[in-house]
């Protein structure tokens, strides 16, 4: 399989179905990796009765719908779920696994192999759909990736940072001895975005997944900032839900990853803009201090990198100012109890090993900029923490304690 190299963007323009991507009635956006036509749709109540959107779309004629769903998404909806499938003649075959940042291991992946067996999908008439959030979209595809040597699967995201961070690339993995330590590159046949599942999520999912929309308005598009910057925290209290401003802040942040990914799904370059928001996070994520959630830890690590490039004189300091004012006004967090300098000079060894010896850090270049680092000082680390908790100090609630991860929230 060859790659799509950045001189063949010609899939932006291909036809998909006699229409073009975005047009009416066609897919939203679209990726092709070599082998697999990603469709990425956004319609909203694609479980209402009678809706046959799907099935006509994974082309079902067995009259079976093999599922993949978390277990937090059944509990709300496997009523809707069956009460669809029975009216659009489909038999219902749910996979109920579980969906936490915890999960995303090995034995799950493990217990949903057996689950496939169980099942049993036909080679390439039974797609299985994963719908949840990013975690069990990973954790579902590589077990789609590895049953069989890979059966067709499709995603359905149904939290926000499912919607704007997991609905382009083909990365499926699991944690292993790393954060995403074993996986792979395996296309879905097909991504849906729907709106309808956002009224049920948890305010800190919402605010986890303004951490990955704040990446995206960094690095590529000042104009996803403004949005931010003017209404995202009225959108947090709405949960996105029924707004235009929503509705189109989603959009940005999907055309983001699209532009900035979709020429290089295989992730040959290691330069890549949607690498900002991971030179640290990855540490954060896999300490077992922190529990954060994906997108809190991509938050933290934005805007940790955001005065690094204040040190280093890519970003003003009243540019700085504004993605502070911004992440105190939305509820993100600045950093959480335990981080220290020097877990920032432990991240930045880290991630440099892990990007082939090189740094190779994403920097916003101004908002909406992209420039890149490979020499992080642990002199410019400690000048740009001194920057952070100085404004920490003045704005305490930007400071998290540990019993608001998700892990305290499950005990709870």
């Amino acid at each position: 399989v060859i790659p799509v190299d950045q001189s063949s963007k010609k899939w932006l323009d291909l036809v998909i179905e006699g229409k073009q991507p975005g047009a009416k009635d066609g897919p939203k956006w679209e990726t092709f990796d070599g082998r697999v036509r990603q469709q990425i749709w956004q319609r909203t109540g694609l479980f209402e009765p009678g809706n046959t959107f799907i099935k006509d779309k994974l082309e079902l004629t067995t009259g079976r719908i093999i599922c993949i769903v978390d277990k937090t998404v059944w509990g709300l909806y496997e009523t809707q779920m069956r009460t669809w499938a029975t009216s659009v003649d489909l038999e219902l075959e749910p996979i109920i696994a579980p969906g936490n940042e915890d999960e995303k291991s090995m034995e799950n992946m493990l217990f949903l192999l057996d689950e496939l067996k169980r099942v049993d999908p036909l080679r390439r008439a039974e797609p299985a759909l994963a719908i949840g959030g990013g975690v069990l979209t990973d954790t579902a595809g590589f077990a789609c990736a590895l049953w069989r040597r890979g059966v067709p699967w499709a995603r359905l995201p149904t939290t926000l940072l499912g919607m704007v961070d997991a609905s382009v690339g083909i990365k499926v993995a699991v944690n292993y001895h790393r954060k995403n330590g074993v996986g792979h590159f395996y296309s879905p046949i097909h991504t849906f975005v729907d709106a309808a599942f956002l009224p049920t999520l948890e305010r800190a999912d919402v605010i986890s997944a303004c951490g990955e929309i704040m990446k995206a308005a960094l690095v590529h598009d000042s104009s996803l900032f403004d949005l931010m910057e003017t209404h995202g925290r009225r959108l947090v209290e709405r949960n996105f839900v029924d707004d235009e401003i929503a509705d189109e802040i989603i959009k940005r942040s999907v055309d983001t990853m699209l532009e900035c990914i979709g020429p290089d799904l295989w992730e040959e370059s290691l330069l890549r803009p949607m690498d900002f928001g991971h030179s640290f996070s990855r540490t954060l994520e896999t300490d077992e201090r922190f529990k954060l959630r994906h997108g809190e830890a991509v938050a933290i690590d934005c805007v940790m990198n955001s005065m690094i490039a204040n040190v280093q004189g890519h970003l003003s300091d009243a540019d700085a100012q504004r993605v502070l004012d911004v992440y105190a006004a939305i509820g993100l967090p600045c950093s959480i109890e335990g981080i220290t300098a020097e877990t920032y000079k432990r991240a930045a060894r880290d991630i440099t090993v892990h990007r082939d010896g090189i740094l190779r850090a994403p920097l916003p270049g101004g908002i909406g900029h992209c420039v890149y680092t490979d020499s992080m000082p642990d002199g410019d680390i400690e000048k740009a923490f001194a920057k952070l908790e100085a404004f920490i100090d003045t704005h305490p609630e930007t400071k998290w304690n540990l019993g608001w991860s998700f892990a305290a929230h499950e005990a709870s």
